[in-house]
């Protein structure tokens, strides 16, 4: 009898093995390989162009160089050039400075007259974007005041911060035409500081927000942002009534899905965007979101699209092997959500097939298993029972191989000895009898 069970178990192995080393189209995966490669050499470039033009203005600035600087942008506020031309920007490079640096050619009344023509500035734009870029200026700059140990000076800077946090709630500011995307990400990431640390409480965080949605040509990834801050705020225990924040996600949730709905995303486009993704240097869960949001919106188009669609979620599980994505928890968990969501039970076979493979790759992945197996044990039983049909004729490839192999997955983990498995997957006692000789090691398991 042990024979018997051992030379089944080797059998049903090679099933698993046959399945997981064919399941993924390696020609495609190679273009996608060499693809992603060559957006991590350009990548690779521009960081290398940005830290070389970083250096040059900012690392080997001299004391005279530092000065010159701040004589421009003293300058152009005095004669009403500054939001015409590039001083902003420059204070901005000067502020990352080191502390010991900066603060041996600045005095204290240099900073405060920086922090005066600072105020004067804010008070003259009508932009949005400048008061950003200022309210960056004077975080960097409070670093380098209260080294100083001066608190009348780190009082004034404060000061300024919250005037022009007051100014974003209640000036009506111009839209806004030339600012980028990546731009008004940053302003979602500093408001979200700015709750954190308490420097702005939940409503201001909202009406700011809500103004530079109207102020802007929103982007879909830009509402996305948006709405997991909000998560992470909701996610903290010292905010109380958040009642309202929870309103707001929900219209921002609507937005997305309306958005989504009559989005044209091509699969080209959906393809650029994981290319973009994985060749990263960091993984923000944000860019993964509204990738998997995208693809679950892409692959209801169209049968095609939809099996592009998971061959796209098996190159990711693929290239997890390289760069441990789904070592991040929410990823993780939102990728896994995406795969049971795309799950139809009117899919074509071909579709449900690639289901199938995706789904026990996951299984037999490490993080998934620990993580995620109860789920994608549920996933495969509900593809399965969809394929036993009485109109459609069952065979090796397209049923009866993946049972082979589920016995095994069931067999080969003690937590699961689910009993019925055979009755939730037939449909008459003939139906059942054909399964059950393909559930031996299984019922093997059961009987002790």
């Amino acid at each position: 009898m042990n024979y018997n069970i051992e030379t089944l178990t080797s059998k049903k192995y090679l099933i698993i093995k046959n399945i997981l080393n064919n399941s993924f189209d390696k020609k495609i995966f190679n273009k996608l390989d060499t693809l992603v490669l060559s957006k991590c050499f350009d990548n690779a470039y521009e960081y290398s162009i940005m830290e070389n033009i970083e250096r040059i203005n900012c690392d080997d600035l001299s004391s005279h160089d530092i000065l010159n600087i701040l004589e421009n942008f003293i300058y152009s506020v005095q004669y009403k050039t500054i939001l015409n031309g590039r001083e902003l920007f420059e204070l901005v490079k000067l502020s990352l400075l080191p502390t010991k640096k900066l603060n041996k050619v600045i005095s204290s009344d240099l900073y405060l007259k920086i922090a005066s023509y600072l105020k004067y500035v804010s008070h003259e734009t009508k932009l949005i974007s400048f008061d950003f870029l200022i309210l960056r200026i004077v975080d960097n700059f409070l670093l380098k005041v209260n080294n100083i140990n001066n608190k009348n000076l780190s009082e004034f800077y404060l000061a300024l911060k919250n005037s022009i946090y007051e100014k974003m709630i209640s000036f009506s500011y111009i839209n806004e035409i030339k600012e980028k995307e990546a731009t008004m990400l940053c302003w979602v990431d500093m408001l979200l500081s700015a709750v954190i640390k308490k420097e702005i409480d939940i409503s201001s965080f909202i009406l700011i927000t809500k103004k530079i949605l109207i102020i802007t040509q929103n982007s879909l990834y830009l509402l996305w942002k948006l709405a997991n801050s909000i998560n992470y705020i909701l996610s903290q225990n010292d905010f109380l009534d958040l009642s309202s924040l929870k309103e707001y996600k929900k219209i921002l949730e609507k937005q997305i899905e309306n958005r989504y709905t009559y989005a044209n995303i091509s699969t080209n486009e959906l393809q650029n965007i994981m290319i973009n993704l994985l060749a990263n240097q960091n993984i923000v869960k944000d860019d993964y979101y509204y990738f998997f949001d995208a693809l679950s919106s892409i692959a209801t188009q169209s049968e095609k699209n939809k099996f592009f669609c998971i061959q796209l979620c098996e190159y990711i599980v693929y290239y997890n092997n390289k760069k441990r994505i789904f070592s991040y928890r929410f990823i993780r968990k939102y990728f896994i959500d995406i795969i049971l969501k795309l799950f139809n039970k009117n899919d074509i076979i071909q579709i449900k097939i690639k289901e199938l493979n995706l789904l026990i790759n996951l299984w037999f992945n490490d993080i998934f298993f620990c993580f995620e197996k109860k789920r994608i044990l549920q996933g495969i039983l509900n593809i399965l029972k969809s394929i036993n049909s009485k109109t459609f004729k069952l065979n090796h490839n397209n049923f009866y191989k993946y049972c082979e192999a589920l016995d095994y997955m069931l067999a080969s983990d003690s937590d699961y000895n689910i009993t019925d498995i055979i009755d939730f997957l037939a449909f008459d006692n003939g139906n059942k009898s054909r399964i059950s000789k393909h559930f031996k090691l299984h019922q093997s398991i059961s009987s002790f």
